[in-house]
């Protein structure tokens, strides 16, 4: 346990393994999706509302013992820091802390016995090596000022940083699109993420648990070329971990386990938690809903009354094709495509602070906790994963913002008017 200069407390646990290239990441962080259908199943789910809860459990080592449970007040408490290190390669302990004061030692730069010229203000310890896992127990919501998290993740946490969704050129704009400056030509995609408000919340890496990767390849997940609708190259995923909502903690969990030699092991665990938005998981499309010959309406071209040709997506930046049934209307597209798509979420947790985006590293058309180490980051945990079915509550049109109408075929015109049945229709069990 160390005292801050500013008076707070600090919890470290020194996990001393001292060649951090054996490090192996399962024996550190193991990390498991809060369900039932975690590591392969498959889960139905609303559009918007579900939780996805992580549990990351740090085993103590055999024979080690953390005194700091034992004297209160000496663990975080909400809106204050907790680090887990594992290794301290250099042995000056040294972690990225505002006010963090290093030990006068000779590991950190200072001899045992102080030459008549030393000089306490030149001296300066070195940089931080250690690997570690950082975590603030807290609650984050867009729009609300967050005065408690990693300072540097929270500052970049706003939109104008990139901590938005993506954003594409009108198909009806005569000017040009520069996303991320309210430009009036642009469409935006995906949820609010509170705008220019410090409130730890939005897209990228998060603030009160920096390390933390959460990856859903489709839509807002991915990232593009704005404002055009393509994917960048090389392929590239947004780290959606900055959307959690609360991070909270238990100090110590005694487990029984058939081990004769060690039959009770103590534990403490961080769970992190997301109350998913809509419109994060799930395609993005670009819908053409008029191909081909158009009749209009009227003289002035404004509005089509009827067009002869296939309607036409792109799904996720891919080529204009045919959608696997007509639809008239691209929201009723997206609902369709959402309905009849298996996501899956792949989560892991790395040292130090995590990437917003993150590249597929080694080409296998995936983007990974492989991925992370090709990059070079330290594994810190496993990756588990889950698979997810999601319904809309959209009984009619109106529903599936995952669309951005575009003019594909270049024909002038993107719809026809369609009405809504007025029938309040049928309600039935969820598809499987």
């Amino acid at each position: 346990m160390f005292r801050l200069p500013t008076g707070k407390l600090l919890v470290v646990f020194l996990f001393c393994w001292v060649n951090t290239a054996s490090l192996d990441a399962a024996s550190l962080v193991r990390l498991s999706i809060d369900s039932d259908q975690s590591t392969g199943g498959q889960v139905l789910l609303s559009e918007s509302g579900w939780p996805l809860s992580i549990k990351m459990t740090v085993e103590f080592p055999p024979g080690k013992a953390f005194p700091s449970y034992a004297i209160n007040p000496n663990f975080p408490i909400r809106e204050n820091w907790g680090m887990l290190i594992f290794a301290d390669p250099d042995g000056c302990l040294n972690p990225p802390v505002p006010g963090w004061q290093a030990n006068a030692t000779p590991e950190c730069g200072v001899p045992e016995i102080l030459p008549p010229d030393w000089d306490w203000s030149a001296w300066v310890p070195p940089a931080s090596d250690e690997i570690y896992m950082e975590f603030w127990p807290g609650v984050d919501m867009a729009g609300v000022v967050d005065h408690a998290g990693n300072a540097e993740r929270r500052l970049e946490l706003v939109d104008s940083a990139g901590s938005r969704g993506p954003e594409f050129k009108r198909w009806d704009s005569t000017g040009s699109c520069t996303p991320g400056t309210g430009d009036a030509d642009c469409v935006r995609m995906g949820p609010p993420t509170g705008g220019e408000v410090a409130d730890g919340y939005g897209f990228g890496a998060d603030d009160d648990i920096p390390g933390l990767v959460v990856i859903a390849e489709y839509g807002i997940g991915r990232v593009f070329n704005e404002p055009e609708f393509n994917l960048s190259t090389p392929l590239a995923a947004v780290n959606l971990a900055g959307l959690v909502n609360s991070v909270s903690y238990n100090l110590s969990d005694l487990r029984k386990r058939r081990n004769r030699d060690n039959p009770i092991v103590e534990q403490t665990r961080v769970w992190a938690q997301i109350n998913m938005p809509i419109n994060v998981v799930r395609h993005l499309i670009q819908y053409d809903a008029c191909t081909g010959n158009v009749t209009w309406q009227s003289p002035e071209q404004i509005y089509a009354a009827e067009c002869d040709g296939n309607n036409l997506w792109r799904i996720d930046g891919g080529p204009a094709e045919a959608p696997f049934m007509k639809f008239d209307r691209g929201d009723a597209a997206s609902i369709a495509l959402l309905e009849a798509t298996t996501f899956t979420l792949k989560v892991f947790l790395v040292a130090g602070q995590a990437p917003s985006r993150l590249f597929d590293e080694d080409g296998d058309g995936y983007v990974d906790s492989a991925d992370a180490v090709a990059a070079g980051y330290t594994l810190l945990s496993n990756q588990d994963s889950i698979d997810l079915l999601q319904i809309s509550r959209d009984m009619c049109f109106g529903g599936g913002s995952g669309v951005i109408i575009d003019d594909l075929d270049n024909n002038g015109a993107v719809d026809v008017p369609i009405v809504c049945p007025t029938s309040p229709g049928e309600l039935g069990r969820p598809p499987r």
